[in-house]
């Protein structure tokens, strides 16, 4: 007589299997998560209501899902929006303050997701949201930090220009004037004072541009690279004539960022593949993008000098510098600008080298924008007084 094959050691039916994911979703402490009616009203809950909420089960079953949104006097309103842009896309994005059980207010990041039946008539809705509220302080914070940055660099850059630009022209004047008679020391002193001036000023305006990239991005729109490109080009028209150098491109993506940024990062690569050329060839760069999963990867590649792959991560730091100032001018700085450039778009970016062969910079570009910068349900509330 054939016996019923019996289940594996420890494996689950599929009714146990159903009633754990009950199990670790309902004690699941770390998200909220929960469902909601077409009316609005709250039909479950998990431990992480309690957690995020402060709502025990009693408490919140039943309940308008507005409970938690602020402002209060227009937490409804601002609830049925979110529910309304769910219904009609499917899912809506929830990245606000809230208003927990006792009063005080938590950042949250949440998602919904709209629930319809095997005809496709709404049922309902799912929520999950995490606590994000040391992640925005730590935001609010750094942003802070930002414009204490940027008034700084504007502070530097008003009232150290002026005496700088004196001290350079007055060297320059002195240097004309008085070169070849007196000794050779004092015209070595002179040459100091005119390209110590100088290299002061450009290190300021370098300080200046590195404070405010992030404070100058603007609202993403839809963005042809190939054009941003192009106009990198034109401001490098001169330098890349008197190096003889050769930019190429494939054809490079439409994205949502900002226009100025793009071409300022463009012009930074490009010109450092100019800056950074073998003493024995022509400069030759070529940029080029690939769309893997959710982002697109740009690559600047040159054959230029290299450098070391153990120096890949020191070359975006701030004023760090692989060569001395006479063998190359600059401050170090305008790799930095690119990594700020590219963080602020929702991207990352890196380098790859071997000496004496060519660089190949790589930049990511998310698909879609940054989720903050979404469309979002029109009702927003505001961050809570202090």
């Amino acid at each position: 007589m054939d016996e019923k094959p019996s289940n594996k050691a420890g494996a689950l039916t599929a009714p146990e299997a159903a009633d754990l994911y009950r199990m670790q979703v309902r004690e699941m402490r770390n998200y909220a998560m929960f469902t909601i009616n077409v009316q609005g009203l709250l039909t479950s809950w998990n431990a992480g209501v309690e957690h995020l909420m402060g709502y025990s089960e009693k408490e919140w079953i039943g309940q308008h899902a507005s409970m938690i949104f602020t402002p209060e006097e227009k937490a409804v309103e601002v609830c049925e929006s979110e529910l309304q842009w769910a219904r009609d896309t499917g899912s809506a994005t929830d990245i606000r303050w809230h208003r927990h059980k006792d009063g005080s207010e938590f950042f949250a990041n949440g998602v919904m997701n709209a629930l319809r039946d095997e005809n496709g008539a709404l049922i309902g809705f799912a929520k999950i949201m995490s606590d994000e509220t040391a992640r925005k302080q730590l935001q609010d914070s750094l942003t802070e930090s930002n414009t204490a940055l940027e008034q700084f660099a504007y502070v530097a850059s008003h009232d150290l220009q002026e005496p700088l630009r004196t001290l350079r022209v007055s060297g320059e004047l002195l240097t004309r004037r008085y070169r070849g008679k007196f000794d050779a020391d004092a015209d070595r002193l002179l040459d100091f004072i005119v390209k110590g001036s100088g290299r002061m000023s450009s290190l300021v305006n370098d300080l200046l541009a590195y404070a405010r990239v992030t404070t100058e991005i603007e609202r993403p729109s839809s963005v042809a690279l190939d054009e941003d490109l192009e106009a990198a080009l034109t401001h490098l028209e001169q330098a890349i004539k008197e190096s003889n150098a050769s930019v190429t491109h494939d054809p490079l993506p439409v994205l949502a960022v900002d226009r100025g940024q793009m071409v300022r990062l463009f012009q930074n690569l490009i010109s450092n593949a100019v800056k950074y050329r073998h003493p024995d060839r022509h400069p030759s760069v070529h940029v080029s993008a690939e769309q893997i999963d959710t982002v697109w990867v740009c690559s600047i590649r040159d054959n230029g000098i290299g450098f070391e792959p153990k120096y890949a991560s020191d070359i975006f730091t701030p004023f760090k510098r692989l060569h001395t100032a006479e063998e190359y001018p600059g401050t170090g700085v305008g790799l930095a600008i690119c990594r700020r450039i590219v963080q602020a778009q929702g991207g990352r970016i890196w380098a790859e080298s071997e000496l004496g062969e060519g660089t190949t910079f790589f930049f990511t570009l998310p698909v879609e924008p940054l989720p903050a910068l979404k469309h979002t349900p029109p009702i927003d509330s505001p961050s809570p007084q202090n």
